[in-house]
């Protein structure tokens, strides 16, 4: 398992708020920082995984102002977001809204 500095921290933790997957995420790092990482250690990022139930505080909040960053777009300005990934998002937020 390799080990992780902050700003890689940081960078496998965004990556994971805007979902992409884990192995998209390896990929990236090792696009970016030019390391190895597995998807397990990629996985314990995600504090909405059972993997990532022990993320500190700090990352775990950031993930989750990032995520929420990236859901309030306007759905056209999702880079990458396909007809079936806009509808699901519109869906949740639907369903947010009506159960508020």
């Amino acid at each position: 398992m390799a080990t992780l500095n902050k700003k890689q921290k940081l960078f496998i933790v965004q990556s994971l708020a805007v979902f992409n997957t884990p192995q998209e995420t390896v990929s990236l790092v090792k696009e970016e920082f030019d390391i190895d990482v597995s998807r397990q250690q990629v996985e314990s990022y995600n504090p909405t995984k059972f993997a990532g139930r022990d993320l500190s505080k700090e990352l775990k909040e950031i993930f989750e102002n990032t995520r929420e960053e990236y859901l309030s777009q306007p759905l056209n300005k999702i880079s990458g977001a396909n007809d079936i990934v806009q509808l699901k998002i519109l869906s949740d937020l639907l369903w947010t809204k009506k159960t508020m």
